[in-house]
């Protein structure tokens, strides 16, 4: 994951590291790495899913937020691409994409969707399928501080990125780029 982010071909960016209380050398890890763009944050205490979200998210300073968990990775051109698309629009609040799911439990690696994903006013598309991946979204930070600083509902745990997305979808444009720009990882122990 942190690979694939120093690889971006877009290289204004900062990654807020949040490390919520994990016992498997995250610290480590991420000092291993040399780069002024990269802040590491040591949770006070272990927090649900969403909580911990919204306290990364409190930590950034940028337009634009993107997510990224620690067993997926993007493509190198995943940020540029998005950028480009908030380029032509400034009402668009979020950008999203399709994606790779690598299996690793089969050995298979496939396109997650094969047709043509929904952009524009999409709610309706959206509360009949969730087809935004957390991974490949990226959000128009005035969204976030229209909100309060907080995007995730602290009282959902693994839906909380389809709950922000409908929130979003709700009241806002979402564009698209219909490649693959992120890879999911299903490893048995997501």
């Amino acid at each position: 994951a942190l690979d694939s982010v120093l690889a971006q071909t877009y290289k204004k960016w900062e990654l807020i590291f949040w490390d919520n209380q994990s016992t498997d050398g995250s610290q480590s890890i991420i000092n291993s790495y040399n780069d002024e763009r990269i802040n590491y944050y040591y949770a006070p205490k272990h927090t649900m899913l969403s909580e911990a979200r919204n306290c990364a998210i409190a930590n950034t300073t940028g337009k634009y937020i993107a997510f990224l968990d620690v067993d997926d990775y993007w493509d190198k051109v995943k940020i540029e691409k998005q950028m480009n698309v908030f380029s032509t629009d400034d009402k668009i609040a979020m950008v999203y994409s399709n994606y790779h799911f690598n299996n690793e439990t089969k050995g298979t690696i496939k396109i997650q969707y094969k047709s043509i994903l929904p952009e524009g006013i999409i709610l309706d598309d959206l509360l009949s399928k969730n087809v935004v991946g957390l991974l490949t979204m990226t959000i128009n930070r005035e969204i976030i501080d229209n909100n309060r600083g907080i995007l995730f509902d602290p009282n959902l745990h693994i839906i909380g990125d389809y709950d922000l997305v409908i929130k979003i979808a709700a009241k806002h444009k979402i564009a698209c780029v219909q490649q693959p720009l992120a890879t999911y990882r299903w490893h048995g122990a997501n």
